[in-house]
């Protein structure tokens, strides 16, 4: 199996700073005329990742839609391909939060309709081998999936997605259903397409599994985009947090910490309530449970960026 057959024309996707996907100013409204997306501007590079935070409702599975002509609806605006000459359906890998499978055929069947309608029958095989294993689903291969869990036809459902291994991958909630074993071979699949030169897109109901999926941030609020830059960079800019916790619910104390050294730490507490005595290990008349220092997570600040 070459590189060709696995990655159509693999070595045009190598270069990082390439952008494989450009949308400008994208604009979309349902028929009724309800405008959900109204400034919409996004770039994915190859060997990129990219996730999109937005609150529930602020329209990110209506972007990806509107980036593969899935949603109907009026769009304005422009997106544009650079994938060396691949025609859409073959540039792009779509895997929608609904999941699309043939209940009455096999998992084995089921990647194969997709392999031979996007590659052909010279191909398909040994792409459904391809992903088969890279999605360990080699055990379940033969079983139907009417017969399957919620989190098994997930994964069956994203090996279908991308059998075809497109250099353009949007994920909509990859995650759901999935238990931990299952959420990590995600993790590892996206980090690899990465390696390999593709370019991903991803939304997720947690913020930790943005943190785990992503490279990039970009904000999705109010029909309009922000670049938010690299992951790494929006995490150091926040704060660590340091708790004393209480054998009693009400016995807690919790500061904010523009870092984590041992300087700052020891002026901090020196501003802990005078009816917290450490040096007894009590707080407020009660043993001290615990003391905790947490580091910067994309929770609290997805929280602050979605807004209500």
């Amino acid at each position: 199996m070459t590189d060709k057959t696995i990655f159509p024309e693999k070595s045009a996707f190598q270069d990082r700073t390439k952008t494989l996907l450009s949308a400008e100013r994208l604009s979309f409204a349902f028929a009724q005329g309800t405008p959900v997306l109204r400034d919409v501007s996004l770039h994915l590079k190859g060997g990129s990742s990219v996730g999109l935070l937005g609150a529930n409702g602020a329209g990110k599975t209506t972007l990806l839609g509107a980036l593969t002509g899935t949603v109907r609806g009026t769009t304005g605006g422009s997106v544009r391909l650079d994938v060396g000459g691949l025609p859409a359906r073959r540039a792009i890998g779509f895997a929608t939060q609904a999941i699309a499978l043939y209940p009455v055929l096999t998992v084995e069947e089921n990647v194969g309709h997709l392999a031979r309608l996007l590659l052909g029958r010279a191909e398909a095989k040994a792409a459904i081998a391809r992903t088969l294993e890279e999605f360990a689903l080699g055990p379940i291969a033969r079983t139907r999936v009417h017969h399957l869990s919620g989190g098994q036809r997930r994964l069956v459902h994203l090996a279908a997605s991308f059998v075809h291994a497109p250099p353009i991958r949007l994920l909509d909630e990859p995650t759901v259903a999935l238990d931990f074993e299952a959420r990590q071979l995600v993790v590892r699949r996206v980090r690899a397409w990465r390696e390999e030169g593709a370019a991903v897109l991803v939304t997720a109901h947690y913020p930790e599994d943005i943190e785990e999926l992503s490279t990039e941030l970009v904000l999705l609020r109010d029909g309009k985009t922000r670049d938010l830059g690299a992951l790494g960079t929006v995490l150091s800019n926040q704060a660590r947090t340091l708790s004393l916790r209480g054998a009693r619910p009400d016995a807690s104390w919790e500061l904010t910490l523009a870092t984590s050294s041992l300087e700052e730490v020891r002026t901090k507490l020196g501003e802990v309530p005078s009816d917290i005595h450490l040096s007894e290990l009590r707080l407020s008349g009660n043993r001290l449970r615990d003391i905790l220092l947490r580091d910067p997570s994309l929770s609290a600040f997805a929280r602050e960026s979605e807004g209500p």
